[in-house]
């Protein structure tokens, strides 16, 4: 009878989880040096490798959402950074696909400004492995982004802020020319879309006019291209 995905997925991930586990019942006892943590890390990928391997194209989505559901039910800060870990190196060699990943995680109902720590993970992670993704799937991933900002109250604690803005440098990222992510009329449209007039939200007030400054110049430009689309 063969083993359920799920099975196999959690039979995974907690094995690795469980080392966290005992590090943090006696803390100070035990501490991981880098190469500690990237031996971990290694040998996580390797049980996933060999399963993900033998899984078919069509259930490689569940199995994203999976992981992206196992991280985030997680509660120790420790335990989470980790698997963040993980999932970068598994887009970074290759083994997953970087767009999957990115909207697995975007899409998450536990992904809330409130979790600073998910927050703040989720988007450097999107940050760092966005260059994997083609144009059009960029754009898609602007929206979600955007979307999730929206969430966020107009007046926020200074003491979240700096967690908050990691959704906001994914935002300054993508629309920066040297990064050649997205054709910059879709950006402007995308934007307009979900912010009128510009009217970013109070708490990026600082950093507001460095997302403008990469879209507002030549605009007339740009809408004189979309238009003769």
């Amino acid at each position: 009878m063969a083993v359920p995905m799920e099975t196999q997925l959690q039979s995974i991930f907690e094995e690795v989880v469980k080392t966290e586990v005992i590090e943090e019942a006696f803390p100070g006892m035990f501490m991981d040096t880098p190469e500690d943590e990237r031996t971990k890390l290694i040998s996580c990928l390797s049980a996933f490798r060999q399963f993900w391997s033998n899984l078919s194209q069509e259930s490689h989505e569940q199995c994203v959402q999976w992981i992206v559901r196992f991280i985030h039910s997680q509660h120790s800060p420790k335990r989470i950074s980790f698997l963040y870990d993980c999932l970068a190196m598994a887009v970074e060699t290759g083994l997953l696909p970087p767009r999957m990943v990115c909207e697995s995680l975007l899409n998450s109902d536990n992904l809330e400004w409130e979790r600073t720590q998910l927050w703040s993970l989720t988007f450097k992670l999107v940050q760092k492995i966005i260059g994997g993704v083609d144009y059009k799937g960029v754009r898609d991933l602007l929206k979600g982004i955007l979307e999730k900002i929206l969430t966020i109250p107009n007046t926020v604690s200074s003491a979240v802020v700096q967690q908050l803005l990691a959704a906001r440098e994914v935002v300054a990222y993508i629309l920066e020319r040297n990064a050649c992510l997205l054709p910059a009329y879709f950006a402007v449209t995308e934007i307009r879309k979900l912010y009128p007039e510009g009217k970013l939200p109070h708490w990026t007030s600082k950093h507001t006019s460095t997302v403008w400054l990469a879209v507002l110049p030549n605009r007339n430009q740009r809408s004189s291209s979309v238009s003769s689309m």
